[in-house]
């Protein structure tokens, strides 16, 4: 395998190496945030090149940091959006969220019980918690069940 060459261009690689460092980011955002800084098409195309096969621009990672940290709030279809807004590709994004949608009950029963704390007393409260959590992004189905399994204990 050929090691990519490092950018000529030495502003660039330290733009580049600033934006890694503070946090992970998508190919698209990468970009988007190099070409505000008035590089060329081309600058840019080497320095994301460079930076992946550095193994510092990482959309797989990236993706799963991103499901993970937007886990404890939202509901996998939010998160699935969240990522394709960020300009991650389906596959990655799909990958990602796998494992949140096998927890996405127990998910949906915690951000529950942090905003309401307690099981709804009528319909109306039943309804006002399954929009909140509708909003998050958490399938009716999924929260069925939270509401459910929050009856139960």
């Amino acid at each position: 395998m050929t090691k990519t060459p490092k950018p000529a261009n030495r502003e660039i690689v330290s733009a580049s190496l600033r934006l890694l460092a503070t946090r992970d980011m998508s190919r698209v955002e990468f970009e988007r945030k190099l070409a505000a800084k008035d590089f060329t098409v081309e600058d840019i195309a080497k320095a994301v090149e460079w930076c992946e096969a550095e193994g510092w621009l990482n959309e797989a990672r990236f993706a799963e940091e991103t499901a993970r940290r937007l886990g404890n709030k939202y509901g996998a279809s939010r998160i699935t959006q969240t990522l394709k807004q960020k300009g991650v590709p389906d596959a990655a994004a799909a990958e990602a969220v796998q494992a949140m949608r096998e927890t996405e009950v127990s998910r949906a029963r915690e951000v529950l019980m942090r905003k309401f704390g307690e099981t709804p007393a009528d319909a109306e409260a039943r309804a006002k918690q399954i929009r909140y959590m509708q909003a998050r992004g958490f399938g009716y189905d999924t929260i069925k069940k939270a509401i459910a399994a929050r009856n139960d204990d």
